[in-house]
């Protein structure tokens, strides 16, 4: 698959998955954001008086909401489509060409973005010590390069068994069983005791439980629903771009 089409689809496909996240949050996490802000203004008035207004008020916020998801698909679809011929290409050939784009931003996905949210969930406004920012940052940063190269690793040694178990070293378009099932068990394993090793959360939730839980379940919502989308949006403009593919 030529590398330009998918780069300039997977922008596109950035763009969309950022659009379309931007409006679940919107409806589903805004709320609860909302809340916990109350909480905490109420937290903060002695005896009832009156806080100081806040920097960035809520309604530049909420802009501010639409435009970062906007740039944050954009660049995440550049970042992915620089891989994502390379990563079409590993997946079963027989897969359709928006299955596979799937496939490909789920990996990525999981890798970046929701086992980092796993071990060091967001949290709601509220919870955190500004102190701790750049520690708590260090921390994050870290487990998504040891996620991603765990999960490249697995991709590698999946082709690499995947050739040896076909006949004559020919990549077969199914792969056998036997690969995906080694390389599935070394990698939950792998990911597993780099959960354990990495450092706990440092921050300690003072909000309500049952706020804390609904802000952390849609924002993991949201990154699910982000990279489904733009894998899905991907395999759907490429395929529109090349028909014969898939």
């Amino acid at each position: 698959m030529a590398f330009r089409p998918v780069l300039n689809a997977a922008v596109v496909a950035g763009l969309i998955a950022g659009a379309v996240t931007t409006g679940f949050h919107w409806l589903f996490t805004e709320p609860v954001i909302d809340r916990a802000i109350q909480l905490e203004e109420r937290a903060r008035e002695p005896g009832g008086s009156a806080t100081e207004p806040p920097v960035v008020d809520r309604r530049t916020q909420r802009r501010g909401l639409v435009v970062g998801f906007l740039v944050f698909g954009a660049v995440w679809g550049l970042l992915f489509g620089l891989l994502a011929s390379r990563l079409l290409a590993w997946l079963p050939p027989v897969w359709p060409v928006a299955a596979r784009g799937v496939a490909a931003a789920l990996l990525v996905g999981w890798s970046v973005s929701v086992m980092p949210f796993l071990k060091y969930p967001a949290n709601p406004p509220g919870i955190g010590d500004p102190g701790s920012i750049g520690l708590r940052q260090q921390r994050y940063f870290g487990l998504v390069a040891l996620s991603l190269a765990g999960t490249v690793l697995a991709a590698g040694l999946y082709r690499v068994l995947s050739r040896r178990h076909a006949p004559g070293g020919r990549m077969l378009p199914r792969a056998r069983p036997a690969p995906a099932l080694i390389v599935l068990i070394l990698y939950i394993g792998y990911a597993a005791v780099l959960y354990r090793l990495m450092p706990a959360n440092p921050d300690i939730a003072t909000l309500p439980a049952d706020l804390v839980r609904a802000f952390r379940g849609t924002s993991l919502a949201g990154l699910v629903l982000f990279w489904v989308v733009l894998g899905g949006a991907l395999g759907w403009l490429t395929r529109r771009a090349q028909p014969s593919a898939g």
